[in-house]
């Protein structure tokens, strides 16, 4: 178990509105309304200023970010290096922290995830009789169900 805390729960949790005008051009006077009203774009130039180029996890410096989506929800979670992502799904130390509490969630933001090959993410349909919807599981159960009717 990894004792360290994702290096964003160590950041201000204020948009950096100085970022916002700075880098993606965005006059605070139109933004501001915009972003109190859940518009998408001024939700990703939000998410993507306070990340100020910084992984989510790590904090490694990096242009070139990837946007880290929940598979079960279709959700945007936040932004994370190369290195980062591989790892975000086979980690239940540091990763299942940032899962727990993403930059979206300390955001209060909502975006779906977009892929530009296929498209919006789906959310994938959750079973309130299960757990844990991972596919592993799911897999577990159908062989776990096999076995039962055998004996």
């Amino acid at each position: 178990m990894d004792a360290r805390d994702p290096e964003c729960w160590s950041w201000d949790p204020a948009i950096p509105l100085g970022r916002v005008a700075d880098e993606f051009g965005w006059d605070l006077e139109d933004f501001t309304p915009r972003f109190h009203n859940r518009d998408e774009q001024a939700l990703r130039i939000a998410l993507a200023a306070w990340h100020g180029h910084r992984c989510a996890v790590c904090g490694f410096r990096d242009l070139r970010l990837l946007e880290d989506h929940d598979h079960d929800t279709g959700l945007t979670r936040g932004l994370l290096c190369r290195s980062c992502n591989g790892k975000e799904p086979h980690d239940n130390g540091l990763f299942r922290k940032y899962r727990e509490r993403s930059p979206a969630q300390i955001l209060g933001i909502n975006l779906r995830y977009w892929d530009p090959w296929h498209g919006w993410a789906q959310p994938r349909a959750i079973d309130p009789n299960r757990l844990d919807n991972h596919p592993a599981y799911a897999l577990a159960a159908k062989l776990g169900e096999r076995l039962s009717m055998k004996g």
